[in-house]
């Protein structure tokens, strides 16, 4: 007797493939019999019609609108102020940037019912008074900056208002979020106050990206929710009515592709934003870069993942842990490292003080450094000069360097006894431009030979076979850092390019 089941869930729960063949046998209605030819047959409709119903997400706005914010700023006109005239991603531009004054419009949301409210950095960056409008109100409150983080692009502003019910929109839990999931954006795009757009997540741990040419600490979710300038500092909603991020940037040479700050992150930032104006960063002590598949086969990995270490601060917290130049941080903290981009972010969360695990690679053999994180200084700005001396050429390094001098030493603030060959001229786009040399970056040694002279260097790169792996110490001001330099396969038919 063959056994039935009532419906196909049925079967699909008892988990076996024979039987669900069967039940799909049982509910199989018996083969029809050709319809009678009719000349109606292809022009009339079914008898039974079902539109398929499309849910809306007006009840998730009519509940959320009347906590988000127009935000109108004015700022101290000049001409640094302006955004770049073609940004490649631009998030926010101004109205009106005539007069004394530069005015901007942007987008934000409370958060509690006293008064905080989320926004971007960058649309209350230098802002000398902030009004805002709450939901479809025409009046305008007042509202002062509580703190702000520009690496980020988060502010947390506060309504100056009595007022201690304001509507707001509770934060979610943007790690729950699967590329797929539906999300609505709510803003004052080009002025349209109050404009809805709805999409999906389109990717996430976008950190490759630098709104308006403005480099920072990203981990952006993308979407297709319709987001343009006047978007900035406006949610990011889930189909609970939760905030699961801040929309940010949108690249304008696309059709549809918009960056959010994950909410977490921000959740992360706010207690120090509320109650010290600022977030206080904490560091490793070094330079980083990322791995393509060729050097990282030549530092012994198995594939391209981690940070290459280039650079480790003297008397900083890796230098302190016993990190060196040539190390592949590949995790932190029990967490693996996918890229170069990922580690700033876990560093600068870590918290001032805290004691961190890394898991490196050394020479190819695997490795932990225990370090104690300190706060981040500020990054001060380094002058290249250019020499007037004749240079060395590697055409096919893509370099000039000369011998250093006494001069040399003497600007750089250098040892007397430091010896090595100066570069002078990266060729953009070529080898060592790509490993990341730069002018005054002093080279001395490479592999396990020193470099005392520019010939020393060029004997070096002519000895060098083509597709190997140079391993170069670099002096770069008072750093010395690591620097893998893949030598091109060279054509001994074609003579080398000169920079």
């Amino acid at each position: 007797m063959r056994r039935r089941f009532p419906s196909l869930a049925a079967a699909l729960v008892a988990g076996s493939p024979a039987l669900l063949a069967a039940a799909l046998l049982a509910a199989a209605p018996a083969p029809a019999a050709p319809p009678a030819p009719s000349s109606s047959l292809w022009t009339n409709p079914p008898a039974r019609r079902t539109a398929v119903a499309i849910p809306s997400v007006a009840p998730l706005v009519d509940r959320l609108e009347p906590a988000v914010l127009v935000i109108f700023t004015e700022a101290p006109f000049t001409p640094e102020a302006l955004p770049p005239s073609h940004p490649p991603i631009g998030p926010e531009l101004p109205f009106d940037g005539e007069g004394p004054e530069l005015r901007g419009q942007g987008a934000g949301f409370i958060v509690t019912a006293t008064g905080y409210a989320l926004t971007n950095h960058h649309v209350v960056e230098n802002a000398t008074s902030i009004a805002v409008r709450v939901g479809d109100s025409p009046d305008e409150v007042p509202a002062t900056v509580v703190g702000s983080d520009e690496k980020t692009d988060i502010a947390l502003i506060k309504l100056q208002s009595p007022r201690t019910d304001w509507p707001v929109i509770p934060l979610g839990d943007s790690e729950l979020l699967k590329v797929g999931d539906f999300v609505v954006a709510i803003g004052s795009p080009f002025g349209l106050e109050q404009s809805v757009s709805i999409g999906i997540i389109s990717g996430r741990s976008r950190r490759d990206i630098a709104p308006s040419g403005r480099a920072g600490l990203y981990d952006f979710l993308q979407t297709d929710a319709g987001i343009n300038p006047g978007n900035s500092g406006g949610p990011l909603l889930n189909l609970y009515g939760e905030a699961i991020g801040i929309n940010s940037a949108v690249n304008a040479a696309a059709n549809g592709i918009g960056f959010a700050i994950p909410i977490n992150m921000v959740k992360r930032l706010l207690p120090q934003l509320k109650d010290k104006g600022r977030f206080e960063r904490s560091w490793i002590g070094v330079q980083i870069t990322g791995l393509d598949l060729d050097v990282a086969k030549g530092l012994g990995l198995d594939r391209a993942r981690g940070a290459l270490v280039r650079e480790v601060v003297p008397e900083g917290p890796a230098g302190k842990g016993g990190l060196l130049p040539g190390d592949v941080i590949v995790g932190f903290e029990g967490k693996a490292i996918s890229d170069s981009y990922e580690l700033p972010l876990l560093a600068g969360e870590a918290g001032v003080g805290a004691k961190v695990k890394l898991d490196v690679v050394r020479e190819g053999k695997p490795a932990v450094v225990t370090i104690l994180l300190e706060a981040h200084p500020d990054n001060a700005a380094k002058t290249v000069a250019v020499s007037a001396k004749e240079p060395e050429h590697d055409g096919s390094l893509g370099v000039s360097v000369v011998s250093l001098d006494a001069d040399d030493r003497e600007r750089l603030k250098l040892r007397t006894d430091v010896a090595g060959a100066r570069v002078t001229k990266v060729r953009p786009g070529g080898p060592s431009f790509k490993a990341g040399l730069a002018p005054d970056d002093v080279i001395v040694r490479v592999g396990a030979t020193d470099i005392r002279s520019a010939p020393d260097f060029a004997a070096a790169a002519a000895a060098a076979r083509g597709g190997a792996l140079m391993k170069l110490l670099v002096r770069r001001g008072a750093a010395t850092m690591f620097v893998p330099l893949l030598v091109p396969a060279r054509d001994a038919n074609k003579p080398a390019a000169t920079p």
